[in-house]
C-alpha cells in the first residue's frame, strides 16, 4: 500500500529535521521531499510545529501505553523492566529513526509541544516505579533522591538508543535491546 500524503509529509519532515534542525527546516522543503504541494501541507498540519509535534507524540504514545500495562503486571519487578526496556527500544528502532532525539531540542521547549512533554514524563514515570520496584525487591529500597538520579540516568541511556543508531547505522535492534538491557541491569546492580 502505498503512503499517505500525510505519511510521506512525516517521513520528508523527520529526514530534514534530523539533517538541518527544526529551525532550519522549512515547511516548502518538507513539501518537495514528501512529493506534495505545500497547500496539501497545510491540509495536513496548520504549522510546522504541528508536524514536529505528531512525530513525538506518534514516538512516545505506544511506550507509554506498555508502561502502563506492566506497571500493573504481576511479573516480577525485574522483568517488567526488561520487557519495558526491549518494548521500548524496538519501537524506536521500528519508529522514524531520528525523532526521538529531536524531543530534546531548544525549540521543542514550547507550549506547543506540551502533549509530547507530558507523555515523555508519563514514561519517565514508569521507568522510575519500576526501577523502584527493581531495588526494593533486591533489598534495596531506593530514597527519593537516588531514584530521582538513578531513573534520570537510566532514562538517558534509553534515549541515547536514537543517538548510538544514528552514530552507527549497522547496530541491529537484538543488539541496542541486549546491550541497553545488560548495562541498565548493571547500573541497577540486578
Amino acid at each position: 500500500m502505498a503512503a499517505t500524503g500525510r505519511e510521506r509529509i512525516l517521513q520528508a519532515a523527520a529526514e530534514l529535521f534530523a539533517a538541518q534542525g527544526f529551525a532550519a527546516t522549512s515547511t516548502r522543503e518538507i513539501a518537495e521531499r514528501a512529493g506534495v504541494r505545500q497547500p496539501s501541507l497545510y491540509a495536513h498540519f496548520k504549522v510546522k510545529s504541528d508536524i514536529l509535534l505528531e512525530l513525538l507524540v506518534e514516538t512516545l504514545r505506544p511506550a507509554v501505553s506498555q508502561a502502563d500495562v506492566l506497571m500493573l503486571s504481576p511479573l516480577p519487578a525485574r522483568d517488567r523492566l526488561v520487557a519495558l526496556l526491549d518494548f521500548d527500544i524496538r519501537a524506536l528502532f521500528a519508529g522514524r529513526r531520528p525523532v526521538a532525539v529531536l524531543g530534546l531540542l531548544p525549540e521543542v521547549r514550547g507550549p506547543e509541544f506540551a502533549e509530547a512533554h507530558e507523555l515523555r514524563e508519563r514514561l519517565r514515570t514508569g521507568y522510575t516505579a519500576l526501577i523502584r520496584d527493581v531495588l526494593t525487591a533486591l533489598g534495596h529500597p531506593p530514597g527519593e533522591e537516588y531514584l530521582r538520579r538513578i531513573s534520570g540516568i537510566v532514562f538517558a541511556v534509553v534515549e541515547s538508543i536514537n543517538l548510538r543508531r544514528y552514530e552507527d547505522p549497522s547496530l541491529t535492534v537484538d543488539d541496542a535491546v541486549r546491550d541497553t538491557t545488560t548495562a541498565i541491569l548493571r547500573i541497577l546492580g540486578a
